[in-house]
């Protein structure tokens, strides 16, 4: 795969900027606009609720007035009762019926309605819906007015003590000039109003009233169908619901389909189920929004056009300075190419630069060293190195060098040769140094393995000769003193305990020094392994089994930690479990008053990993690195040789052995490493 070049490094965030911003900005609008248009039909939900309170409370004072009327019917002339009701609500009744239970008109006013027919008001049908005793309201019904049909309704109340009916034909015209035209919702905005059956009763169109609103519209525009609209009217408006919403369809004045926002609210007029919507067209709604977002339009447009500007300087720029950091990268492979670890300090022993080879020393990233005082990151001091190379090329202005310099990384031991070369300024004056440090580590352990080997050599056939010549006469001492102690024991009638206390004495002695000689035999002439498949787990049991009771005799706690279903490895049981029980010696030796010893195996990485922990006194500071040493020992008495045939032994396994102490009296670990057994693999 081709790299990008810097320059479309520079230029996709920058369009990922500009579309960031422009989605940020489009989703502002819709969030704005949505809220904007939420706010608005909130409004015209208001209007249209009013609106249809106010007729509602019209019907309930028509059918107040009528059954006032009707009550006072059987007191009073026909005449002057309703003369005086007609008068009363002129504006709103357009006339007055005093009808028989058969539907015949009997009375009328005024006198110039008296020509209806039957069949124009229909009052059979109105009489054969009412309820007894109950005001009765008809659906929409055209009635001629003024030589035209007009719709309206009529209300009817029944006359006590007579088989009558006074009903009144209401004046639509009133209504709709009253509680509809003059809502106004925005700047063109109207108000409509539609019956149960979707029938249109008021309309700033009157063409359109008296004809179902979704007929109308479907008759302008044959090829369109306002789904949502017709949802709107058929499932909400005509079920008696209440809501707002948008729809796409006619508008007075306009000559194409215009997206418009829409509130309705219900009618109760006395069991007649109306509604009343409002509606204004959207962009009326949303242009004051639009107008003021203008500037913050121009802002962003002024801001995507500094982003593309300051990213064709930033590729100039680019291109520019590519050169020269070609330079400075050749020089920087250089820097982290040496083996060598080198490191660049200021005057105030900060450190301003490390290589490579630094950073895996440390196991650190190059920025955790940046602007660090040296001593700290890499010595852990909390002041400046006592004999610090790099003090003294300050100071002198020339390089310094430092023989076996060492430090402790990652738990363990290193060793450096370290050299500090001045960097001067213009003026000749020293302002920073690089630190060259060179690791030794491993030519010193391989220098000290040469030199324990030839000491080994030496004291192997040292130790044989010694044993050779001491076994003998050991043994000749050994049985004679078990023949002194049969003459001794033979007498009788003699004190004989101080001689029998005086040859336990000497035997005690004589066995410790079998014990040694058998260890100094050991030395000389390692066994050569016999390794079989093992669980290591069950060789510890077994052997903390076995010194189960010492351990309790001499105060001190044990401690298992064994990981469960631990996988098998390739070990001489015999002497794995003579280096364990070395180990544990040495530990139950530094603990004269009791202690703790914990032992913990575990998998990882192919080995397993067997770690004995005590809180002895542990080794003293400066001879920790002796202790595998043969003949090194801190103990009275001891022959150095136990942890240095430990050592070998598990080095004959292919294994690993570690020290770890907390100091002297903070107790010591060792950590023995033993590759794990694999399936179809040789023993070796």
């Amino acid at each position: 795969m081709e790299r990008i070049s810097p320059a479309l490094k520079i230029w996709i965030p920058a369009i990922i900027l500009i579309a960031g911003v422009l989605v940020i900005a489009f989703e502002s609008y819709r969030i704005t606009a949505k809220n904007t248009a939420e706010a608005f039909n909130t409004q015209q939900l208001f209007l249209v609720r009013e609106s249809a309170r106010s007729i509602e409370a019209l019907a309930n004072n028509i059918e107040t007035s009528l059954k006032t009327c009707a009550d006072l019917l059987a007191f009073y002339p026909k005449e002057r009762i309703l003369k005086s009701l007609f008068s009363n609500q002129q504006n709103i009744i357009q006339s007055l019926f005093l009808i028989s239970n058969s539907g015949q008109a009997v009375y009328s006013y005024p006198q110039e309605f008296s020509a209806l027919s039957e069949i124009e008001l229909n009052f059979n049908k109105i009489l054969s819906s009412a309820r007894a005793g109950k005001a009765s309201l008809t659906n929409l019904i055209f009635i001629e007015h003024e030589n035209k049909p007009v719709l309206s309704f009529v209300m009817g109340v029944p006359v006590k003590k007579t088989t009558q009916w006074l009903f009144c034909i209401l004046n639509s015209s009133e209504i709709k000039n009253n509680f509809i035209y003059p809502i106004r919702s925005g700047r063109t905005g109207y108000a409509w109003m539609i019956d149960c059956n979707g029938v249109l009763f008021a309309h700033p169109n009157k063409d359109m009233e008296g004809r179902k609103a979704m007929d109308v519209l479907k008759e302008l525009w044959p090829k369109y169908s306002s789904l949502n609209l017709e949802a709107i009217i058929n499932k909400e408006m005509t079920k008696g619901e209440e809501g707002k919403g948008e729809y796409t369809g006619w508008h007075l004045g306009e000559k194409k389909l215009t997206k418009k926002l829409i509130a309705y609210s219900p009618i109760d007029f006395k069991g007649l189920l109306l509604s009343i919507g409002v509606s204004a067209p959207y962009n009326e709604v949303m242009a004051p929004l639009i107008e003021s977002l203008t500037v913050p339009a121009i802002f962003l447009a002024l801001f995507i056009l500094l982003i593309i500007v300051s990213a064709f300087q930033i590729v100039v720029q680019t291109n520019r300075k590519r050169l020269v950091n070609q330079e400075l990268t050749w020089s920087q492979e250089v820097f982290d190419g040496l083996a060598d670890g080198i490191s660049i300090i200021d005057r105030n022993y900060r450190v301003l630069m490390v290589n490579k080879a630094v950073c895996e020393w440390q196991g650190k990233p190059q920025h955790f060293f940046k602007a660090k005082p040296c001593y700290i990151v890499f010595q852990q001091h909390e002041g400046v190195c006592e004999g610090c190379p790099a003090k003294e090329t300050f100071l002198t202005g020339k390089p310094a060098f430092r023989e076996k310099v060492s430090t402790v990384l990652g738990g363990k031991k290193y060793y450096f040769h370290l050299a500090t070369f001045p960097l001067k300024d213009k003026n000749g004056d020293t302002v920073r140094v690089a630190e060259c440090v060179k690791d030794v580590t491993k030519e010193m352990a391989l220098r000290s393995e040469i030199i324990q080997h030839e000491r080994k050599s030496m004291i192997v056939k040292m130790s044989a000769q010694v044993a050779h010549e001491i076994r003998n006469p050991l043994g000749t001492l050994t049985l004679n003193i078990d023949l002194l102690e049969d003459e001794i024991n033979s007498y009788s009638g003699i004190d004989i305990t101080e001689a029998t206390e005086l040859v336990s004495t000497i035997k005690s002695e004589l066995d410790g020094l079998h014990n040694i000689l058998k260890e100094y035999l050991e030395c000389t002439r390692f066994p050569k392994i016999k390794p079989e498949i093992q669980n290591i787990n069950t060789i510890l049991k077994n052997l903390f089994g076995f010194i189960e009771e010492e351990l309790r005799r001499k105060k001190i706690v044990f401690k298992t930690n064994y990981e469960k279903n631990l996988p098998l490895t390739n070990v001489d049981q015999d002497l794995i479990r003579g280096a364990f029980l070395n180990i544990i010696r040495n530990s139950v030796e530094a603990m004269e008053t009791g202690g703790f010893i914990e032992v913990t195996t575990r998998a990882t990485d192919g080995w397993i990993e067997i770690v004995f922990t005590d809180t002895g006194t542990g080794i003293p500071e400066g001879q920790t690195e002796k202790i595998f040493a043969p003949f090194f020992t801190t103990k009275s008495g001891g022959t150095g040789l136990g942890l240095s045939i430990t050592q070998h032994v598990v080095t004959e396994h292919k294994g690993e052995i570690e020290y770890e102490s907390n100091g002297h009296g903070n107790g010591t670990c060792f950590k023995i490493r033993i590759p794990m057994h694999k399936e179809n693999e040789d023993l070796f």
